[in-house]
């Protein structure tokens, strides 16, 4: 009996499956947290939801102003060189964004206990928020590889970033790799 081979997962699916494990539990929580421990009655005081959304206004301030910086790939960088280290830049950034991201549903966590009345909608409200700045800093879709690959090119090298995290030779037009 012979097995078929498998062609490897590429890199983007990779931190795809990773960042959607995140936001899986961050649904998770929502549920457990927000309708079974606490119970959705009651809503916190008004202070609590604007703290959350300017927590949130924060987190994507920093994201938008450091979470996106990269090294420089330098011009005479080999491709091979260049693509690794532009693979690697990537993943680093997408987990300072997604723990920025994070912190406002870790924030959202913590004053729902903290605060009478202690109720999920804290933890909700959270949770959304975290979830629509994970869809905006981090989930690594076109906007957010083209916006780093951008910044790792901007000295005039080449990172190759949107050939290697597809799973693609570096500046071979589009063929993979085995």
């Amino acid at each position: 009996m012979t097995i078929p081979a498998t062609t490897p997962g590429t890199p983007l699916r990779a931190l795809q499956t990773t960042v959607g494990a995140v936001m899986g539990g961050l649904v998770v929580l929502a549920v457990l947290l927000g309708g079974v421990v606490l119970g959705l009655h009651g809503y916190p005081p008004t202070w609590v939801p604007w703290l959350l959304g300017a927590l949130a206004v924060v987190a994507h301030v920093l994201c938008t102003v450091v979470g996106y910086r990269v090294p420089a790939v330098a011009p005479a960088t080999p491709a091979a060189d260049a693509a690794v280290a532009g693979r690697m830049a990537f993943q680093q950034s997408s987990f300072v964004r997604l723990a920025l991201c994070e912190s406002v549903a870790v924030v959202g966590i913590a004053l729902a206990f903290g605060v009478t009345p202690r109720t999920g909608t804290t933890v909700v409200i959270g949770v959304v928020l975290s979830l629509a700045l994970l869809l905006l800093h981090v989930w690594p879709g076109t906007r957010v590889l083209d916006r780093v690959e951008r910044s790792l090119d901007r000295d005039g090298g080449r990172s190759y970033l949107g050939d290697t995290m597809h799973g693609r030779e570096p500046g071979q037009n589009g063929a993979l790799l085995s």
